[in-house]
């Protein structure tokens, strides 16, 4: 029963790290990715008035 609780908490601890590292890490994703469309924006553009 020990055994079954102390795995139990390990997820639970294991999710929770996790997810604070996402939120950290998506936040950061976010903004490169907002700067890497602004950027590529103009291009694009052009790429489609040249068909």
């Amino acid at each position: 029963m020990r055994a079954i609780i102390e795995i139990f908490l390990a997820i639970l601890f294991t999710v929770i790290s996790g997810t604070t590292v996402l939120n950290l890490s998506s936040q950061t994703i976010k903004k490169e990715a907002l700067l890497k469309v602004q950027k590529g924006l103009p291009s694009l553009e052009s790429f489609i008035k040249n068909d």
